[in-house]
């Protein structure tokens, strides 16, 4: 069964080479083969998932076996890399001596950063492991079709058809759907936009593929009735573009009727590949995942002294709600982020001396620099703001998500991508100015996450994640893409929250609320015209020293 179009790029191919190991060998030689683990985060254990050939007699070897592992930006994953010396045929590496190991995450393998303080040095000499990553996907070409219609018949008693196109792909004697184009209304002969699709979907990489486009005219109740057909391969399609017509046939019309010709025209207007690029080939090229923390310290939320408020602490859990969200995703989206240094906010509240309410302030009290470093310097800022400030209200978004749209608003050349989390309690006291900041936003390359904590009605938040139909500020200006994702952390944990299940709750909400991720940054670096390459050629020109290597651990003993 072929991959669907999500998944054409969740597959990486790992080529592995080492330099300067360790002989271990009376010959002066080591025969070292690599064995690769991803950590089964269910069971807390690393588990093999492949391993390369063994090599005789190499110190550097250059392993042909790719290893392949599957990419999942919403998962934090970790490998671990061992190096062997295996002196028999066998590969047995429980019988093997142990050249090096590497533990690492795999988006710092996908991204080829090299890691420091991981060089073994023994007797002057230093290991070290190289590790390429590659996309493998059936293909990442997209066909760009723009067809129109001529003469169709009309099948509505008021009005004209409201036609749109079907696209059928032969597998084996079945035609399959693979997409359709829009509906356009009340017209005979209509032009429809642009439909995109990948290759590989529309006909297997084989022109030679029969292909059937159906015509339909398009009812409310679902009961579509068809135009007419035609059948071609893809290389038929793609003969004399522009001027070649495909006469749609109705079937039972011409059983009917021996004058019958057909029910209209199809022509391909125009036609053009477009390369895909998936979110791996943006982050290989060295993307900068830039990560803000807005945090709720509204009156509603309760006094943090009391064992019923969402930010009370207890002595022996040193965890909360707040904390399980900002550790869920922090410690994703960290790992795309080279310094690590990330804004975090509080909003709702009176903080440190102030007299009156703000809904953005630095929790690290510093206005000039709100930038605190990694996870644990978001815990830390918002701990210490805790017992320096008083809850308030009310629940406003508008101004953290505009401080966050004015960051991303400076950083437009595709190398930088932001993702403000909003961690709340309640409903959106400012709903139309904040559908206004989520509107700008959309134009800049930023997503928005929304977790809701607490047993509180989050039902217009729904409102904002609009996955249905682009969201509308009071102007009626539609935002230019969907960029937020909202998850009540009670669809995961229950009602209860308990030390017991954290661990696999902060992995269930990291997949939910990053999921959507890849797709929204495809979507703004597509608009912008941003690709890959020029995404490299600014990161190499920033870091010139950055290689695709990071060096092998020393084996304990």
């Amino acid at each position: 069964m072929r991959p669907s179009a999500d998944e054409l790029s969740s597959c990486i191919e790992l080529t592995i080479k080492c330099t300067n190991l360790t002989a271990r060998d009376a010959n002066g030689w080591s025969d070292p083969m690599c064995v690769l683990k991803l950590k089964n985060e269910d069971v807390g254990k690393y588990e093999e998932i492949g391993r390369t050939e063994r090599v005789e007699n190499s110190l550097d070897p250059e392993f042909t076996t790719k290893l392949m592992i599957t990419y999942k930006f919403e998962t934090k994953q970790m490998l671990k890399f061992k190096i062997y010396d295996c002196d028999n045929s066998k590969n047995e590496p429980d019988k093997a001596d142990k050249l090096g190991s590497l533990t690492v995450s795999v988006a710092e393998v996908v991204q080829g950063r090299l890691r420091d303080g991981r060089i073994l040095e023994k007797a002057g000499q230093y290991s070290r492991i190289y590790v390429a990553a590659r996309e493998t996907v059936d293909c990442r070409q997209n066909y760009v079709f723009n067809f129109l219609a001529r003469g169709l018949d009309n099948k509505d008693f008021l009005g004209k058809s409201d036609p749109f196109l079907v696209f059928n792909r032969n597998d084996d004697t079945n035609f399959t759907p693979v997409g359709q184009t829009e509906v356009v209304e009340d017209n005979l002969n209509p032009r429809w936009a642009p439909f995109v699709i990948n290759c590989a979907i529309f006909c297997n990489n084989d022109k030679n593929l029969p292909i059937r486009i159906d015509c339909f005219d398009f009812d409310s109740d679902g009961g579509h009735d068809l135009i007419g057909s035609c059948e071609m391969t893809t290389e038929e399609l793609l003969e004399d573009v522009g001027s070649k017509e495909f006469p749609l046939i109705n079937e039972k019309k011409k059983a009917k009727k021996k004058s019958y010709k057909h029910s209209g025209v199809l022509m391909l207007e125009s036609f053009r590949i477009e390369e895909e690029w998936e979110f791996s080939h943006y982050v290989q090229s060295g993307l900068q995942m830039g990560f803000t923390v807005a945090i709720d310290f509204t009156g509603s939320n309760g006094d943090p002294a009391y064992v019923q408020s969402l930010h009370y602490f207890n002595p022996n859990e040193p965890f909360n709600q707040y904390t399980t969200a900002i550790e869920a995703v922090g410690n994703v989206v960290q790992e795309y982020d080279s310094d690590k240094m990330f804004p975090v906010y509080g909003f709702g509240g009176r903080f440190f001396t102030q007299d009156r309410t703000s809904h953005c302030f630095p929790l690290n009290n510093d206005l000039s620099n709100p930038n605190v470093m990694g996870v644990q310097g978001i815990l830390d800022a918002y701990r210490h703001a805790l017992s320096n400030s008083n809850l308030s209200g009310p629940t406003n978004f508008s101004e953290v998500i505009r401080s966050a749209t004015y960051l991303a608003s400076q950083y437009q050349s595709g190398l930088h991508y932001f993702i403000l989390l909003i961690i709340t309690d309640g409903a959106i006291t400012d709903m139309e100015q904040t559908k206004g900041a989520i509107v700008e936003a959309s134009r800049y390359p930023m997503s928005i996450i929304i977790v809701g904590v607490g047993m509180a009605d989050f039902e217009s938040m729904e409102e904002l994640d609009s996955d249905k139909k682009a969201l509308e500020d009071f102007n009626g200006t539609k935002a230019v893409r969907d960029i937020v994702q909202f998850v009540p952390l009670r669809e995961i944990t229950g009602p209860t929250f308990d030390a017991s299940s954290m661990a696999q709750s902060q992995q269930t909400l990291a997949k939910k609320v990053l999921k959507e991720i890849p797709k929204q940054v495809k979507l703004y670096m597509k608009s912008r015209g941003l690709n890959p390459v020029d995404i490299y050629n600014q990161y190499m020109q920033m870091f010139p020293q950055a290689q695709n290597a990071v060096p092998v651990e020393a084996p304990k003993s």
